[in-house]
């Protein structure tokens, strides 16, 4: 028995960081004293990764709580943070029993997935079904007046009907990078547009730079129209695209590195 337990203890010392303390999610105390046993073994970055870590898996569960200033030495002592117990409960089943670097290398595994996921989505390809015919930009006589005119004709290429598509407009000469003018514009399809119709879509724009007088004197500039969205018969959009919850996993997974 005493040579087990001589054993066991030099294990343990020749171990060294082998046994790295984990998340103890039992009880508010537990978890207190597991925060600090785990936080004197971090260097500053590490301690940075993971408190970015355990940021995001609350802000996950409770989106609208707002953390600013380290989380580890902030949990349960600001009054400004949620209840202690609420936010226990919510991280508890993704960190408990486990250890710092476990829980920043989970996430990050997590976030590659879903980066993946989404990028792997392409909208283009759902898009390209709605295709955008000649685009023009161009100035007509309405009585002692000249007026913008925009106009082009898009056909449904998919296989469901359309109700509403949206695009976005610019318009560009060779050699600038910011297009004289631009918008968003909705056209809405009475009767919906079905698979292969086609359609002519004419309007004159009634304000912003579209009307500025000296782009009658553009010859060469180029209407470029984009659809960045369509609607089915039921008004539900066809790219469910969160671009902004791709953005900030980006961001997550860069700042655990």
């Amino acid at each position: 028995m005493k040579r087990l337990s001589l054993t066991i203890l030099l294990c343990a010392l020749l171990s060294g960081c082998a046994f790295d303390p984990v998340f103890d999610t039992s009880s508010w105390d537990a978890f207190q004293q597991s925060i600090d046993a785990i936080n004197a073994k971090l260097s500053n970055d590490d301690s940075r990764r993971l408190d970015v870590a355990l940021k995001y898996l609350l802000f996950e569960s409770m989106p609208t709580i707002a953390m600013n200033g380290p989380l580890l030495s902030r949990v349960g002592t600001s009054p400004n943070v949620a209840n202690p117990y609420l936010i226990l409960a919510q991280l508890g089943p993704k960190i408990n029993g486990r250890s710092a670097a476990e829980v920043v290398s989970n996430l990050s595994l997590k976030l590659d997935a879903e980066i993946a996921a989404m990028e792997a989505r392409k909208p283009g390809d759902v898009l390209g079904t709605v295709e955008v015919f000649s685009p023009s930009y161009y100035w007509r006589q309405s009585g002692y007046l000249a007026q913008p005119v925009i106009e082009f004709s898009v056909r449904n290429d998919g296989r469901i009907p359309i109700s509403r598509i949206y695009f976005r407009m610019a318009l560009t000469t060779a050699g600038r990078s910011i297009p004289w003018a631009s918008q968003v514009f909705v056209q809405e399809f009475r009767g919906g547009l079905e698979p292969r119709e086609k359609r002519n879509i004419s309007f004159q724009p009634l304000s912003g730079n579209w009307r500025d007088p000296q782009l009658q004197y553009q010859p060469n500039a180029e209407l470029k129209v984009i659809v960045t969205n369509f609607t089915n018969v039921n008004g539900v959009m066809v790219v469910a695209f969160d671009s902004e919850r791709l953005e900030l996993e980006r961001k997550i997974r860069t700042e655990l590195n």
